[in-house]
């Protein structure tokens, strides 16, 4: 297994350095504290260019955990159609709805503000980020990653995930999960999914419930979570990051 010691080595290789103060260490201290207590394996959705797979998988192999990081990506990008809630627009909906705050919506115009100053290209869902639709990238491409760094818990799943995410197939159970795919149905087919397999006190990374591009992901995951017993909470960082990070409990 190849030893990574500096930061600029995670940046080499494009890996999230859990090692120092960032927008996951909620996440990353999840799994510290409960990978020995709590049974599963982790499970992310919405791979890329596997920045924080690679380092969830790099994590345990340090704890010395023999759990599981599952990959759920299509490598191909966005689909090429999207729900209405995903449009730009809607991040008024959510302010008429007084689930993000007047503060949230002037970043988020701003950020669009500043994206258009420097685009030649109408900005919607699939441009609004710098990865813009997340095809930059492939499955080979992360077996070379894994395969470089000597890694052998890692198992990518892909596919739509309508297709892959079936109840009945592994995995069995999860403890953590890094939901990070975006989209209003992508969030609303994991959560389906992972919610039956998650153990009661297993933690969900919702990474664009409070996003500056995605109101997509906020609309799926009030809906889905209106009628469960889930503790939403923001993620304590000591990162000033470019938008809040939250997570979810599970507490049935």
């Amino acid at each position: 297994m190849f030893n990574i010691n500096y930061d600029w080595e995670f940046n080499s290789i494009d890996i999230y350095n859990y090692r120092i103060p960032g927008p996951y260490d909620s996440y990353f201290n999840f799994i510290r504290e409960s990978h020995s207590s709590m049974n599963g394996d982790i499970l992310e959705s919405g791979v890329f260019r596997g920045r924080t797979l690679i380092a969830t998988a790099l994590l345990l192999k340090e704890l010395g955990s023999n759990k599981i990081v599952y990959g759920y990506d299509s490598f191909k990008g966005f689909p090429p159609t999207y729900d209405e809630k995903d449009h730009l627009d809607s991040f008024q909906k959510l302010f008429d709805l007084n689930m993000i705050t007047k503060t949230h919506l002037d970043s988020v115009e701003r950020n669009i503000t500043i994206k258009k100053n420097f685009s030649k290209s109408i900005t919607n869902s699939s441009n609004i980020s710098k990865s813009a639709d997340f095809s930059d990238t492939s499955k080979e491409l992360l077996v070379t990653k894994i395969n470089f760094l000597g890694l052998d818990n890692i198992k990518l799943v892909e596919g739509k995930f309508s297709d892959t995410m079936i109840k009945g197939r592994e995995p069995n159970k999860i403890f953590a999960c890094m939901l990070d795919c975006d989209l209003y149905n992508s969030y609303l087919d994991t959560l389906n999914f992972v919610w039956p397999i998650l153990n009661k006190g297993g933690l969900i990374q919702l990474d664009e419930y409070y996003s500056l591009k995605f109101p997509g992901a906020r609309f799926a995951c009030d809906e889905f979570f209106i009628d469960k017993k889930v503790n939403l909470f923001k993620s304590i960082t000591s990162s000033t990051d470019q938008f809040e990070r939250w997570s979810a409990i599970k507490l049935d």
